[in-house]
């Protein structure tokens, strides 16, 4: 009898413990006693066009949702896939373009936020070059596509996002794509240099490249690529991860949209103090050029990140045009729920 209830009790705890045991989430003690779930994300470079999501950890959004947030930045978009799809990371934060080649490769990935409701590139000409080509910012915009033609230009790497876009931008207004010549200075720093010395006409990147060159009195930002009505809707940074690990863990996506949102909520109406708290991420940068930056860019951070299929054909079209370049030669159905959704920013966010 004895042994038919001890028998009985061993039962009992072992299915305690396997009801308990690890989930596809890791987690460890927070500052209030519970739970903080412990979370990584993957991004290409350090970019402000994710403020955002620097903003949360920073303003303590994340903390609010009871996540640990960690970052692992660089090594470009093969980077934060092979972390995506190995589960070194649970989240993406990066371009359309870094999802698209997977996809094609049949892996299962859903974007669920947009940081950026629009292109945020920025095309800074040297001042020798705006002379040559008798153009300025205050010329009209047809004019700044035009002064393209033949231009030398810096960008991180040869036949990157930068590179595509801007060669799309100007087939779109009559400029021959071909006769562009693209050189790859990774690095603000080196593009500015790049400029300095003559080697390239001008570069292509996001905030805050184009200020920090005309702090120094090399160049000027010529062109916002959001000008342009079709980068003007487009998705640009999207936070996206495996579909299978968004429908296990669907209250910590609701938590994380949550917290992106509320970054972004708060970098668009609170710009110093958002800049202030984000400094440290960029070495070298005075935190006025950032405030600036956020400023330029605080159109591009709208609502708390909801997506149109619109604003996916506008970041896909390009890519598939110039696939060569870019290693997107398939499109995808861009249809709602399909590779993107709102519905976490939808329940996250509902009144």
């Amino acid at each position: 009898m004895f042994k038919k209830k001890l028998a009985f009790v061993l039962i009992c705890l072992v299915l305690i413990v396997s009801a308990c045991g690890p989930s596809d989430e890791t987690t460890t003690e927070g500052n209030s006693g519970g739970k903080a779930v412990k979370l990584t994300f993957t991004e290409p470079a350090r970019l402000l066009s994710v403020a955002p999501l620097y903003v949360a950890i920073e303003q303590g959004f994340f903390e609010k949702e009871g996540i640990e947030a960690e970052i692992v930045s660089g090594g470009g978009g093969a980077q934060v896939i092979a972390s995506v799809l190995s589960g070194e990371a649970q989240f993406a934060v990066s371009g359309p373009r870094s999802m698209f080649t997977p996809l094609d490769k049949g892996e299962e990935l859903m974007a669920i936020q947009s940081l950026n409701s629009a292109l945020t590139y920025q095309i800074t000409l040297s001042e020798q070059y705006q002379k040559k080509k008798n153009v300025s910012k205050d010329s009209s915009f047809e004019d700044r596509v035009a002064s393209l033609n033949g231009a030398t230009i810096g960008t991180n790497l040869v036949g990157d996002s930068g590179d595509v876009y801007t060669r799309y931008l100007m087939q779109m207004h009559g400029v021959d794509p071909d006769t562009l010549k693209t050189v790859k200075l990774a690095g603000d720093g080196s593009k500015i240099g790049g400029m300095q010395e003559g080697i390239v006409d001008g570069g292509i990147a996001s905030p805050p490249m184009g200020l920090q060159a005309e702090s120094k009195d090399v160049g000027e930002i010529v062109i916002n690529t959001s000008e342009e009505p079709m980068y003007g809707n487009m998705v640009w940074e999207a936070v996206f991860a495996k579909k299978e690990y968004l429908e296990k863990n669907q209250e910590t996506s609701l938590k994380v949209v949550r917290a992106i949102g509320k970054g972004m909520e708060f970098t668009r109406n609170n710009p110093r103090e958002a800049a202030q708290s984000i400094v440290s991420y960029f070495d070298g940068i005075d935190v006025d050029i950032l405030e600036e930056s956020l400023i330029g860019l605080k159109n591009t951070f709208k609502g708390y990140g909801e997506m149109n299929q619109e604003a996916w054909d506008n970041a896909q079209d390009p890519l598939v045009e110039f696939g060569k370049l870019s290693g997107v030669s398939t499109k995808q159905d861009t249809t709602e729920d399909v590779i993107w959704t709102n519905s976490y920013i939808e329940e996250a966010f509902k009144k």
